[in-house]
């Protein structure tokens, strides 16, 4: 629970903003990749489920990956890009191939949609105390940030959820040079604060994005372990 998240008691005081990660920190995460492409190669008959372990498709996202990272850096896209539909089908057809779905372009939108289907049909959960410990470091006078690797803009979400109102900054990119672990994000939020960023603790799930980002930074990271 958010609530029992404590500042390390050495640096305590001199703590004035906290910045939060999102998906997996704030959130319950929502979709489960290697579940889902797993089930739908199944359901349309390639193979069967247990023949793409999560190690497998994970080594296979790698390819679109890469082709998604070198076209954002290639074409200098803002900040606050997103793919559009015909990029994300890219992004399945070399995934797909990857896993060995070669020159099905039926499988390939029927991929898409299907993912499509699940983010219009998706819910978002806040983790469980989430809102009462945020309330309870706003009202002990800590500024509080968000800093998320995502394509979108994330404040309908916060708003729908009721705490959109707590933040003093919200920064979001899932563009390569400043996405996690560059500390741009984080480091624009502190700059929104008007504190030094030896003076932000930043809260997140992943080592590799999260406390690398926070480490870059100059912040305490914190890591939670759900």
């Amino acid at each position: 629970m958010l609530k029992r998240v404590e500042i390390p008691d050495k640096a305590h005081s001199n703590i004035t903003g906290i910045i939060f990660d999102l998906g997996g920190t704030l959130y319950r995460p929502v979709s489960d990749m290697c579940g889902l492409t797993r089930n739908f190669l199944s359901d349309v008959g390639i193979g069967k489920s247990h023949e793409f372990s999560d190690e497998y498709i994970l080594n296979a996202i790698e390819e679109p990956h890469e082709w998604l990272t070198n076209y954002m850096i290639e074409n200098d896209v803002d900040i606050h890009w997103k793919p559009e539909h015909e990029h994300w089908v890219e992004y399945d057809r070399i995934l797909l191939a990857a896993l060995g779905v070669k020159d099905r372009e039926d499988i390939v939108l029927a991929y898409q949609k299907h993912w499509d289907d699940f983010h219009e049909t998706a819910s978002f959960e806040l983790m469980e105390g989430c809102k009462e410990g945020l309330e309870e470091l706003k009202n002990r006078r800590f500024k509080l940030g968000i800093a998320s690797n995502r394509f979108t803009d994330p404040r309908p979400l916060l708003e729908d959820s009721g705490i959109l109102h707590l933040f003093d900054a919200v920064e979001y990119t899932n563009v390569p040079g400043y996405r996690k672990p560059s500390p741009y994000l984080l480091v624009k939020v502190t700059a929104t604060f008007s504190t030094n960023p030896h003076r932000c603790a930043y809260v997140g799930n992943i080592v590799d994005n999260d406390v690398v980002a926070a480490t870059r930074a100059g912040m305490i990271p914190i890591l939670l372990t759900w």
